[in-house]
């Protein structure tokens, strides 16, 4: 899920480990101040996931990053949640960007590139090691649109660079504004979303 940051992956274990709460897992992985948007748009998802014992993935990349790309420039920043060498913008993805900054006016465009990028190569990056570590299981990841808009584009493309055999396909419920990037790198039996299960935690 991008709506929480890779440092805080032992906290989301926890969370679907029955350990703790809802509310300490907010807390501990710090949601509402890295993230924000309102709990209720994704309780559904991570609740389902604790019940049936589905593993959730942090894919962010942390917000003390994003700010040593904004201070440094992305160029002069290396840390082990980005490739090495990064995945630079095609043109496309810069014109859209600069069709974004016109009602944006006051925002620098150098350091909004840089954070965009690094988003979705981080972002890239952690779905690819995913699927080496994963390699029978089924990969679903929740991003915002504008990470998956096609296969050319923001994190497909990037994944595919970083994995170029992998196989994908991007679902949207356009009355959401979500998109769903997910490999089909899977055989139907390793889904454990389609198990029958008992819940994972009980009362």
């Amino acid at each position: 899920m991008e709506m929480f940051q890779q440092p805080f992956q032992d906290i989301l274990d926890q969370y679907v480990s029955c350990q703790i709460d809802e509310e300490e897992m907010l807390t501990r992985t710090d949601y509402r101040r890295r993230w924000g948007f309102d709990p209720s748009l994704y309780r559904d998802i991570w609740s389902f996931a604790k019940d049936r014992g589905i593993r959730i993935m942090a894919i962010n990349i942390s917000s003390e990053l994003l700010q040593r790309i904004r201070k440094e420039g992305i160029e002069k920043v290396r840390d082990e949640s980005l490739p090495f060498p990064m995945i630079p913008q095609t043109e496309k993805e810069i014109k859209e960007l600069r069709e974004f900054l016109k009602t944006h006016p006051k925002v620098d465009e150098k350091r909004f590139f840089d954070v965009q990028n690094a988003w979705d190569n981080g972002m890239a990056l952690a779905i690819a090691r995913l699927l080496d570590k994963y390699p029978d299981y089924k990969i679903v990841v929740l991003v915002g649109r504008g990470h998956a808009q096609d296969y050319e584009n923001g994190i497909p493309r990037r994944l595919r660079m970083l994995k170029p055999n992998v196989r994908m396909r991007i679902l949207r419920r356009e009355e959401f504004h979500r998109a769903l990037l997910f490999s089909t790198d899977f055989s139907k039996e390793s889904s454990s979303a389609s198990s029958m299960r008992e819940p994972n935690c009980r009362p």
